[in-house]
């Protein structure tokens, strides 16, 4: 994380020191596909059960407006405001309460190789008759550099940070009914790269990869047991800017 904050210094030192007589304005809309990682919340009695949280892949949409450079140099930065909204359909959940702190997501039990004991006690509960989904409405303020190829084309790379309302929607798993359904305001950031192409002066075209992650998000289950977690995502996205 630290390697990150500093490649986000850089970059909008980077992004500041383009000269302001040469710079334009922009609007743009995002859109793509969206795949949360596994998730898990405490459950059960006393918190002793893991509810781990498989997705099947949603969307992202956004829009942002922000200001670009029009340097002739091989560097031009741009800095924006995205805000945009990221969902996923839960596939499947895992009731985990076996005594292992971090256990792997399988059925096979850990055998300590020596006595030939098993080293866990518990089950775990393979659902998936499941429905519910995960959302996040968010707002970034982006920090971008545009690293030119040639005359239409560059290379992207940036850092965002925002915050988001994140909602775990009724996640409800056959047999055990709604499991959470809870929301949280909290912070996260985002790992951007990706190829931008420029057929016009006034239009960008550009195919990203994004890396989110929410951090810190608090949410209590149905049965009030709380927990602290976090909520990562790999996004492809598309995006279409038009200057002026």
């Amino acid at each position: 994380m630290r390697q990150a904050f500093s490649a986000v210094a850089v970059l909008i030192l980077l992004v500041l020191a383009t000269p302001l007589q040469a710079q334009s304005y922009y609007i743009g809309v995002n859109g793509g596909y969206s795949d949360f990682r596994d998730t898990r919340f405490a459950y059960g009695d006393g918190g002793d059960t893991r509810v781990i949280g498989s997705y099947e892949g949603g969307e992202t949409v956004s829009v942002s407006i922000g200001r670009a450079s029009e340097g002739s140099g091989t560097f031009n930065g741009r800095t924006e405001l995205e805000l945009g909204f990221q969902r996923d359909r839960v596939s499947g959940m895992v009731f985990d309460d076996t005594t292992n702190e971090e256990p792997a997501v399988d059925d096979d039990p850990v055998v300590d190789e020596e006595t030939g004991d098993v080293e866990e006690e518990g089950s775990r509960d393979r659902v998936s008759d499941v429905s519910g989904q995960s959302e996040a409405a968010f707002g970034f303020a982006n920090a971008i550099g545009d690293f030119s190829l040639t005359s239409s084309t560059a290379l992207v790379g940036g850092f965002g940070f925002g915050l988001a309302e994140v909602n775990f929607d009724q996640h409800s798993a056959r047999g055990r009914g709604v499991v959470m359904d809870e929301s949280d305001i909290t912070y996260g950031y985002q790992l951007i790269g990706g190829l931008v192409w420029q057929p016009f002066s006034v239009l960008d075209l550009e195919v990203s990869y994004r890396y989110r992650s929410w951090e810190d998000i608090s949410l209590e289950a149905t049965n009030g047991v709380k927990s602290n977690l976090s909520m990562r995502s790999h996004n492809l996205i598309g995006s279409l800017r038009l200057r002026f």
